[in-house]
């Protein structure tokens, strides 16, 4: 466990005229938080967490490129629908950094975004898709 000593510059209450601040103790734990985004993954992150067949929490893989413009406003969206509270994680794949990984799952249009859980391919959808389709889109994960 961490710890960090944090001075108030005035004291928690006025108990006299020689009141020193006071300190306060803040702890910090070390234990593992669930995760909700992975941005721009690698081919490392991409197998540990997309195809660890542990994994029941479904992953939203989105294959993008940096000059792909529906892309740009896709990803934001499916970052909205997704994060511990909402029992979906989302990584995002740039196609140009990572060619080979986008051929494996046949991505040949962008944006393409496939859903996995417990390391296997659940669904897919190429092209932008509005909020309703996503949300429509998670409904059948």
């Amino acid at each position: 466990m961490f710890s960090q000593v944090i001075r108030s510059a005035r004291p928690l209450a006025k108990a006299g005229p020689s009141i020193q601040p006071a300190l306060i103790q803040r702890s910090f734990h070390a234990s593992r938080i669930a995760r909700d985004h992975f941005l721009d993954a690698n081919d490392e992150a991409f197998t540990k967490r997309a195809l660890d067949e542990a994994n029941a929490k479904p992953v939203l893989v989105d294959f993008y490129a940096e000059w792909c413009q529906p892309c740009r406003v896709l990803t934001p969206l499916l970052k909205s629908h997704t994060g511990p509270e909402s029992g979906y994680d989302l990584m995002t794949v740039n196609v140009d950094d990572y060619p080979d990984l986008a051929a494996k799952f046949k991505v040949s249009a962008l944006p393409t975004v496939v859903a996995f859980k417990n390391g296997a391919v659940k669904n897919k959808f190429v092209g932008f898709r509005g909020d309703a389709d996503i949300k429509k889109f998670l409904g059948m994960l």
